[in-house]
């Protein structure tokens, strides 16, 4: 599978501020070209006003070949921060530790590739449960959203909740090697899915530098069809870290 290419620059504005996580983390409404979206945060280290103007490439995900305007889409396998899972199952946290942080892992595309981990982040971002504000699970959700997308080059996530990610990226990797076998359906799962990211961002060893914070957009009514295909396959934010009002405008930072 692959990432769309970008559909171009479109307005992105930001409307309120949904639900707040630990440390003032949470999602935001907002409009792409003049749709209704939900957006949510995929990395930390970078700020986004809410009720504020803005002009984003886009990124569509699940149709396409390039990652060339994403934050992320330039680091190599081996540029990440090693993930360690550590929930009591050995086993099991051995087989997603290698899958993580192997560029040879067990699949013919380990979680080791940035296209991997957007898709991982995407279906992370579909658990958010809005209503429940700042539960134990959004936190957990939020802190596995930013454990994934976390470059070397930026040092460990810090984790404003003191919550394990660990179960929702294991989560993660069931839910993509349950997908991964059937282009399809993942294709029409991220079909829901955009990443909007801010156009004069420079590179540096393949991250994206500067600019606002990256964004996974996600439409608010996805269609019910992928919902329960997502359900029987698997089976079972913005995520901002602070906020402050400054004149009657929330700055969101990460």
């Amino acid at each position: 599978m692959v990432l769309g290419a970008s559909a171009g620059t479109e307005p992105l504005n930001t409307g309120s501020y949904n639900f707040q996580l630990a440390g003032g983390g949470g999602g935001a409404s907002a409009t792409l070209n003049g749709a209704p979206v939900e957006i949510y945060c995929d990395n930390f280290y970078n700020d986004i006003w809410v009720d504020w103007d803005y002009s984003a490439n886009v990124t569509t995900l699940g149709t396409g070949d390039s990652l060339s305007e994403t934050r992320f889409g330039g680091v190599a396998d081996t540029g990440w921060t090693t993930i360690t899972l550590n929930d009591g199952n050995t086993a099991l946290d051995n087989a997603d530790d290698q899958f993580f942080n192997d560029p040879n892992g067990s699949t013919p595309e380990a979680g080791s590739t940035a296209l991997v981990r957007y898709e991982m982040a995407a279906y992370l971002v579909s658990l958010y449960n809005v209503s429940q504000g700042g539960s134990t699970s959004n936190n957990e959700i939020q802190e596995a959203i930013w454990t994934l997308l976390d470059p070397i080059a930026q040092g460990p996530v810090i984790d404003p909740s003191g919550l394990s990610p660990d179960s929702y990226l294991e989560q993660a990797v069931n839910w993509y090697n349950s997908m991964s076998g059937n282009p399809s359906a993942l294709n029409s799962f991220l079909s829901q899915f955009e990443i909007v990211s801010d156009p004069n961002m420079t590179f540096t060893n393949g991250l994206g530098v500067g600019g606002f914070q990256e964004q996974i957009v996600m439409t608010p009514e996805p269609r019910a069809g992928v919902w329960i295909l997502l359900a029987l396959m698997v089976g079972g934010a913005l995520v901002m870290r602070r906020s402050r009002v400054t004149r009657g405008t929330a700055d969101i930072k990460l």
